[in-house]
């Protein structure tokens, strides 16, 4: 491998890992913000820990497919009208609580993937990093052998051993 294309290659390698830091960068800023909105959301959702919404929402559903299934008096029907319109309203003050968990969990969720995905590129950089450690040092030998008048690889000129040992004499 020549100078020329020895330069070329680190040049390709800097570029590729000038990329995958500003990547890092990018995903370390949408972390920042995903862990203020956790800390945000957090304190709300441990508040309201207690609240039960699940079966909240299946009475609701109990009360609406019994509406719909069965015929009743209309005093009974009106009765489980206002019953539901009751649960309905329930539910509506909790549903933030509902919101605010489910928003939570999504948080946790994109954290986990920003990390695994900064692992993923940290991997590569440090196999870019290693490949460039190498290059530069192929370059610093071809550098000090062309400043000494060494010439590296293939010689176009070939010896002997009886000619290297005239040399030695």
């Amino acid at each position: 491998m020549d100078l020329d294309e020895l330069k070329e290659n680190i040049r390709k390698l800097e570029e590729t890992k000038r990329k995958k830091i500003s990547e890092i960068r990018k995903l370390n800023e949408r972390k920042r913000y995903k862990s203020y909105e956790q800390r945000a959301l957090e304190p709300f959702v441990e508040k309201t820990n207690n609240v039960r919404i699940g079966p909240l929402k299946k009475q609701m559903k109990s009360l609406e497919f019994r509406i719909a299934t069965q015929a009743y008096t209309p005093k009974k029907e009106r009765d489980i009208l206002k019953e539901l319109k009751k649960l309905e309203a329930d539910y509506s003050k909790v549903r933030e609580i509902e919101r605010a968990r489910r928003k939570l969990k999504l948080v946790t969720d994109d954290i986990t993937l920003i990390d695994k995905d900064i692992e993923r590129i940290e991997g590569d950089l440090k196999v870019i990093r290693d490949q460039l450690n190498e290059f530069y040092k192929k370059q610093k030998l071809s550098n000090v052998a062309k400043s000494r008048g060494i010439t590296l690889g293939k010689s176009t000129e070939e010896f002997s051993l009886l000619d290297m040992a005239e040399i030695e004499e």
